[in-house]
């Protein structure tokens, strides 16, 4: 082939060009490979690890696989946080590409060797009447990644393409035609544990879904730390980053801020920000201030742009509405504070975030009012979608459903958003629970509905919901404890009530019990259930190592 010209006469590189059209690559060499929107429609940028460096790093793309025709130079950082290891970051961008065209590539150098060779659908053109698919998840670890295909568990950081072949029909891994993940916040559990070797398992347990499909991302609480923070920053510096400062020191060094930053795909403009910037987060440049000076000049261009983008979409990791604990309480009140007034200002449709490890869809809302109604919302929709699954499993409901809750569940689950047109979206959430439900629940539809925004643009003050209603109204909860815990009485109260009667009268110790007794009923392969502190509140339980118990055991 003439691509031994192009990557040079050695017979390594013979070797490795032979060896990725053959689908075979140079096993432990070139990995981690995920890909990410460019900063424009004709651009695609993929990243990837090697263990060694290498003098020069490249991606070859072409419109065949036996003709990848073109090539761009890799920029290569070395990453030195990890104890007594060194490994190298890459990331390069095919540019030039047409949209609604297929594109093959792959990445490497003639030291390292070559991955295989992947396909990729460049900016899908939908024929009319057919949606844009964006499947949004968040909080997924290495262990315990049930959202990515069935056949994961809580035993082994182990969930790749080999995991996962058996079934390939649910699950994420059945969204081949998806044209975007997004995950919001929370990766690996935690990218730097065991001297960063989860969070490589990670990186190579998506390679499966984010070779085909572009994967993007925002901050969550479980990269907060320094190690944790500085993989998070180098392991997704591909993203299309327009944030300013451009620049963010981590531990590992200067690279591109990744913290905030916005894209547009389709009819949709999307914003990431990292709710962590409200709680010590940060450098001495990038601050919850200059994240909010820079949002209010992204939402200004992005609403002169509405014709083109007309959804706007915010994503972060923490709340602004929930109602599961109290993680929904002083944070979330917090960065209410600050984003409420600026997302009513500029009519950002949704806001999209994680932590919570359940599912929660809000009703338009408003200084914690709703007209519980999803035609021409009024006011943001709040959406929390946390429940990929990690080793801090699920998290209990111990307060109330509020008139603003329209559906919530602590079912393992993802969600589908179906973009239409510029007045329709579909929603769907799908649950992916092998602790309790039978494999045919897998990857059913528990929440289906539609948004319906005929004007979009800055809400109304004077049209904003004023009136909190006095009840949930039309609303639903799935409980996957309900049926189970016995503590029905026929009074008709509400589980969180009974939940909290039944603690009072008998002690945290009998809830506990009550709780073991549930676990003895669960799958084989399940050893580990729900953080059961005393106030139900899971946020930075894993990292704390004591003041709390595990179901089945300390984590």
């Amino acid at each position: 082939y003439s691509f031994c010209t192009l990557l040079g006469n050695s017979n390594m590189a013979r070797l490795a060009f032979s060896a990725s059209l053959l689908g075979l690559g140079l096993a432990g060499s070139v990995e981690q490979i995920h890909l990410n929107l460019g900063k424009t429609p004709s651009e695609l940028t993929v990243q990837w690890v090697t263990q060694d460096d290498s003098k020069r790093n490249i991606i070859r793309w072409g419109t065949s696989s036996s003709s990848l025709i073109h090539s761009s130079d890799g920029d290569s950082r070395v990453f030195t946080q990890d104890a007594n290891r060194t490994w190298y970051t890459h990331v390069a961008t095919m540019t030039g590409l047409n949209t609604n065209t297929e594109y093959y590539y792959m990445v490497g150098d003639s030291q390292n060797g070559f991955s295989d060779v992947f396909k990729v659908m460049n900016r899908r053109k939908r024929p009319e009447g057919e949606p844009y698919k964006h499947i949004l998840l968040g909080d997924m670890g290495s262990a315990c990644a049930f959202t990515l295909c069935n056949a994961c568990t809580q035993k082994s950081t182990v969930c790749d393409a080999n995991t996962c072949s058996k079934n390939t029909t649910v699950g994420l891994v059945s969204e081949t035609d998806a044209d975007m993940f997004l995950h919001v916040g929370d990766f690996g559990y935690d990218l730097g544990s065991d001297n960063g070797k989860v969070g490589d398992q990670f990186f190579k347990n998506i390679e499966q879904i984010a070779t085909r499909t572009p994967y993007m991302v925002s901050h969550g609480n479980h990269e907060d730390s320094a190690i944790d923070l500085a993989h998070y920053i180098e392991s997704f510096r591909g993203m299309p980053s327009n944030a300013v400062p451009s620049e963010f020191t981590s531990s590992n060094g200067e690279t591109t801020n990744t913290l905030y930053f916005s894209w547009d795909h389709g009819l949709v403009h999307y914003i990431a920000i990292s709710t962590e910037l409200w709680f010590g987060v940060g450098d001495k440049s990038t601050n919850k201030a200059s994240l909010l000076d820079w949002l209010k000049k992204d939402l200004e261009a992005a609403n002169k742009n509405r014709e083109n983008a007309p959804w706007i979409v915010i994503h972060g990791h923490r709340s602004i509405y929930c109602s599961c604990d109290g993680d929904c309480d002083g944070d979330a009140a917090a960065i209410r504070a600050d984003m409420e007034p600026i997302m009513f200002e500029y009519g950002v449709d949704f806001f999209i975030n994680g932590h919570e490890h359940n599912y929660e869809r809000m009703w338009p809302t408003y200084k914690s009012k709703s007209d519980q109604s999803n035609i021409n919302p009024k006011a943001t929709v709040y959406v929390v979608t946390g429940a990929a699954g990690s080793v801090e499993m699920h998290e209990p409901f111990t307060k109330p459903q509020p008139s603003w809750s329209a559906f919530r569940s602590n079912t393992f689950s993802y969600t589908r958003m179906f973009v239409y047109n510029s007045s329709h979206i579909h929603w769907q959430q799908v649950q992916t629970d092998p602790t309790l439900f039978p494999g045919s629940d897998y990857g059913r539809v528990i929440d289906d509905t539609w948004f319906v925004q005929e004007s979009h643009g800055p809400f109304n003050a004077s049209l904003a919901p004023k009136v909190k209603p006095t009840s949930c109204g039309d609303c639903s909860e799935y409980d996957h404890w309900a049926p189970l815990l016995g503590l029905e009485d026929g009074s008709g109260r509400s589980m969180v009530d009974l939940i909290a009667e039944f603690r009072k009268k008998n002690g945290d110790d009998a809830w506990r019990e009550k709780l073991q007794f549930l676990m003895n009923g669960l799958q084989s392969n399940l050893t580990v259930w729900e953080d059961v502190r005393g106030d139900g509140n899971s946020d930075g339980a894993f990292a704390e190592k004591k003041g709390f118990q595990w179901k089945g055991g300390s984590q």
